[in-house]
């Protein structure tokens, strides 16, 4: 593969990775704030506050966890095909692979 081509998926790499980055955020941060205004409806009522307001809590954690393991496997999934592009510009370029 030539190093120009490899150069340019790189570019598309880092690119997608940092697009996922960023949409896993900002819907993360969309969905938590629709969440809300529900919840803030049910609360209203004063014997289901406290319980909605728990139930509330949990379903934000849940949506923060989803979207950190979401990132993370993004990134996760950016370091190995770093990785894999290295050792194929290292052929490319006729060295031993790092």
């Amino acid at each position: 593969m030539e190093l120009e081509t490899l150069r340019k998926i790189r570019g598309a790499k880092d690119l997608v990775e940092e697009v996922i980055d960023a949409a896993a955020l900002q819907i993360g941060e969309a969905q938590r704030v629709m969440t809300r205004k529900p919840y803030a409806l049910l609360a209203s009522v004063p014997p289901l506050a406290t319980p909605v307001r728990a139930i509330e809590e949990a379903h934000l954690y849940t949506v923060d966890g989803v979207y950190f393991a979401i990132r993370l496997g993004n990134r996760l999934f950016g370091l190995i095909a770093g990785l894999v592009l290295d050792r194929l510009e290292a052929h490319a370029r006729g060295k031993p692979p790092p």
